[in-house]
């Protein structure tokens, strides 16, 4: 009983969220279609009464009578009509209105989330899946009121067949129960093989998307795999196709024979019409009216349970929407200290793995960052060095241990505030495929129209060179997804416009993850020149492998295997003639 009820009440808020949602999408549409829904509810029932009426006027030669009931009956017939163009209308501007809000509410919500939600799997069949389900929460609002109107539909011509035969009305509903149950078992059969085909269904978009994506597509054309690609993407389909081919046939099979049996019902309450006629018990209009609502109760009462169903299964869905909605994100958590603009950083005794992977990256790690200190982090690749990064950043929080600003847990500051300390540059920089100005000051938007300090990031990081000879200079548009006459940039170009971006918040910590990774080697030098002599009496942090840029660092940190294995200035590191010493004499014997 227990379970019940909850059911009932765990239902009725996931109909109620539903409704409310699409309410708040367009207030006014919404309204409008529930007018329509209502209207089309009631019309049906009077012009088949009113037919039967026109029927037994005629043939009694009433013909006062039949005109005034004609007349009637045509300005129904009219409304109807156009309440099925106004519903088409409503039904379109709603639809928009709708998928613009449900958007909304999904880009708000993964722009908010934790950054581990997508290094999963698993969360990407929960992302897709949630997105399947925004589609199907404004319908929900539209089967609950279609319940609601064959609901009344379904009692009123159950009271009028009854009314005519007792017994029929009685058989119409009963040789229903098998189509009900069946349906029901249907409908979770396929949402169950939906969501059980999602991983799948990724995989072929993935081998699609692969002929879309322009750094792809180099390597199909260099290496010929158009083929592989195209083979991949046509072998999952087809084995979604048979899947669901199989399902479909066998559907279509049981549904026909459960309609064929519902159909008895007509076809007896016509024989049984046809005797009343025979007989002259009832008029031709009657036999007409007797067998209209027979199927308009058949019509209605497969209608309220196949939408019964679909409600049913839509509450499976609306439960796994509210809790993907409802998500809170454990990083963005946050409290409501303030940091200096050069704070001291402490890892202490800090173990941190990835989501949904054994080993960890960082192991027992330790160190401290003084105020106006500049640090080279250096390893090898996987070591850990963009991961400690990531964790300044709180973009995760270690498993074990803490890290302190300033000397309080870096959880107690405004996360965003954190962020904000920092001027930064990842070695994975974005391409973004907007005006200049706008991809430089994504550091701090609000200043996008402040030319002079764009000009200063520019000159700072050698991007002024690029775009001297350009006519449009800082509103020039980068890449061409969308422009025709986008400009097209190097890697190298592209990672000076990152730097750029990173200057322009004008931190007093910098962060720079590989900046000189895709640079020729007179920027390479004249970039690291410019950093270090630009971040006097500021922080910075350098991740570099080309250990020749770490030389003039404050302090070198060597990661191995998740921790700090060498600390110390970078004479000091080759006095120890340790990892540090092995690595970079090993790449200074390549230039001697």
């Amino acid at each position: 009983m227990r379970k019940a009820l909850s059911f009932i009440k765990n239902t009725l808020t996931n109909i109620w969220f539903g409704i409310k949602t699409s309410f708040l999408a367009s207030k006014k549409y919404f309204l409008l279609k529930c007018l329509v829904l209502l209207s089309t509810t009631f019309i049906p029932l009077a012009t088949i009464w009113l037919w039967r009426g026109i029927l037994n006027g005629v043939v009694a030669g009433n013909a006062k009578d039949v005109f005034i009931l004609l007349i009637v009956y045509l300005s129904f017939k009219l409304l109807t009509y156009l309440l099925f163009n106004f519903d088409i209308y409503v039904r379109a501007r709603y639809g928009v209105a709708l998928t613009m809000y449900i958007e909304n509410v999904m880009i708000d919500k993964t722009s908010r989330i934790d950054l581990a939600f997508f290094d999963s799997a698993k969360m990407g069949d929960k992302v897709r899946i949630t997105r399947s389900n925004f589609e199907i929460m404004g319908s929900v609002a539209w089967l609950v009121f279609n319940i609601f109107s064959a609901i009344i539909n379904v009692i009123a011509t159950f009271i009028i067949v009854t009314t005519i035969n007792g017994w029929i009305g009685v058989l119409t509903i009963l040789l229903l129960i098998p189509f009900f149950i069946y349906d029901n078992k249907h409908t979770n059969f396929m949402r169950e093989m939906e969501e059980a085909q999602t991983r799948d269904d990724r995989k072929k978009d993935y081998y699609k998307n692969a002929f879309y994506d322009n750094n792809i597509q180099f390597e199909i054309k260099l290496n010929k795999l158009a083929d592989f690609f195209l083979g991949r993407y046509k072998e999952i389909w087809r084995r979604l196709y048979k899947k669901r081919t199989k399902a479909g046939i066998w559907h279509t099979a049981r549904i026909s024979f459960f309609l064929l049996l519902n159909f008895m019902s007509e076809l007896i309450m016509l024989i049984f019409s046809v005797q009343g006629v025979i007989a002259k018990e009832i008029g031709i209009g009657n036999l007409q009216y007797n067998i209209s609502m027979v199927a308009r109760l058949r019509e209605q009462s497969i209608e309220l349970m196949t939408n019964v169903n679909r409600l049913m299964v839509n509450n499976v869905r609306l439960k796994n929407l509210k809790e993907f909605i409802a998500m809170k994100p454990e990083y963005e958590q946050c409290g409501k200290r303030i940091p200096g603009s050069n704070p001291r950083i402490e890892f202490h005794n800090v173990y941190f793995r990835y989501p949904n992977c054994e080993d960890y990256v960082l192991k027992n790690c330790s160190f401290v960052i003084e105020p106006h200190e500049k640090i080279a982090l250096v390893g090898q690749n996987g070591s850990g060095k963009s991961t400690i990064i990531k964790l300044m950043f709180r973009f995760y929080d270690p498993e074990k241990g803490v890290i302190k600003l300033d000397g309080i847990d870096i959880k107690e500051y405004d996360v965003y505030a954190v962020r904000r300390v920092f001027g930064v540059l990842f070695q994975d920089y974005v391409t973004y495929c907007l005006p200049l100005r706008e991809i430089i000051a994504l550091s701090d938007f609000a200043e996008r129209f402040d030319d002079g300090k764009l000009q200063k990031a520019s000159d700072i990081s050698g991007v002024t060179d690029i775009i001297k000879d350009w006519p449009d200079g800082f509103d020039s548009v980068l890449g061409r997804y969308y422009a025709d006459n986008g400009k097209d940039l190097s890697g190298g170009q592209w990672q000076l416009v990152g730097l750029a971006r990173a200057y322009f918040r004008e931190s007093e910590f910098m962060i720079l993850d590989e900046p000189s990774a895709a640079l020729d080697p007179i920027s390479e030098d004249r970039i690291f020149a410019q950093l270090y002599d630009l971040s006097k009496g500021k922080n910075a942090v350098i991740i570099s492998h080309r250990l020749s840029n770490t030389t003039l660092a404050d302090k070198i940190l060597v990661l191995d295997d998740g921790h700090i294995v060498e600390r110390g200035s970078h004479f000091e590191l080759l006095k120890q003639n340790g990892k540090y010493a092995y690595w970079f004499n090993l790449q200074a014997s390549k230039y001697v």
